[in-house]
């Protein structure tokens, strides 16, 4: 299974933040204010141009208000390319 920046996996992990993030009704410009990172940081990330590390992504989760565990089950649930 590739994990590189371009795997489905990565791609994959984007699409659910990036939809936990529109479900709670947060803006990339509100979720990089809760993380201290910039806007074009969560857009990169959303749009598949970086990775978040481990650390970053419980933070994001927990600014989205979203159980880290629960996202991984979907990632780990959702169908390998």
């Amino acid at each position: 299974m590739r994990t590189g920046l371009y795997s489905p996996l990565n791609t994959r992990l984007s699409e659910i933040m990036k939809r936990a993030r529109l479900e709670a009704g947060i803006t990339q410009a509100d979720l990089a204010r809760a993380t201290g990172r910039t806007q074009a940081y969560i857009s990169k990330f959303e749009n598949g141009q970086l990775r978040l590390d481990v650390a970053d992504f419980i933070v994001f989760a927990k600014c989205l208000g979203v159980d880290a565990r629960r996202l991984i089950d979907e990632l780990d649930t959702e169908p390998a390319d």
